[in-house]
């Protein structure tokens, strides 16, 4: 069976010497990890105390010192970042072992969504997990990527014989880059 971590970390890894990435639901820390091993330095947001511990821990166990890990939405990132983003991940849906009344919103994924798109260096890349917990949030998503200019490269990874698996979306931006 796929792994959609390792799928996700692998679409990450198409961005060569990244300078800072951000995880938009940073939930125990994997993505994180995983791009504070590659970045310069990672923006790491959740809203759950939860989170940002599992998180904090991770990394210390690790041994990472590059990771600003931060309680706020992720609709907010932009007040804490004001440069040009080489990698961005959104792991959607509910902490696995938190409070699952706790989740992603269409409203706050789109509001910072766009804002990530906008902050995207020009050879930079965004994926996002979608779990089918939330079939407006994952509407509203394929609507507004579909949508994006042809300086945008955008995929979508999904297993197609097996119900309500969670599926990827890529959106690369294209310019300096040869795309396919």
């Amino acid at each position: 069976m796929i792994n959609i971590t390792d799928l996700s970390h692998k679409l990450l890894s198409e961005v060569n010497a990244p300078t800072i990435a951000v995880d938009m639901t940073c939930g125990n820390g994997l993505d994180t990890l995983f791009m504070a091993n590659q970045a310069k330095y990672v923006f790491a947001f959740d809203i759950q105390d939860l989170a940002i511990d599992e998180t904090n821990n991770l990394l210390n166990k690790n041994g990472i010192n590059n990771v600003k890990v931060i309680k706020a939405s992720h609709e907010l990132f932009d007040t804490f970042i004001n440069q040009k983003i080489d990698q961005v991940i959104y792991n959607l849906g509910y902490l696995p072992k938190g409070d699952k009344s706790i989740r992603t919103t269409a409203k706050t994924v789109m509001i910072s969504l766009r804002k990530a798109v906008d902050l995207l260096s020009d050879s930079g890349i965004i994926v996002i997990v979608v779990y089918l917990h939330d079939l407006i949030e994952s509407k509203a998503i394929t609507k507004y990527v579909s949508k994006l200019s042809k300086e945008f490269d955008v995929m979508k990874y999904e297993i197609l014989n097996k119900t309500n698996s969670p599926y990827i979306i890529k959106i690369r931006k294209n310019r300096g880059i040869n795309s396919l």
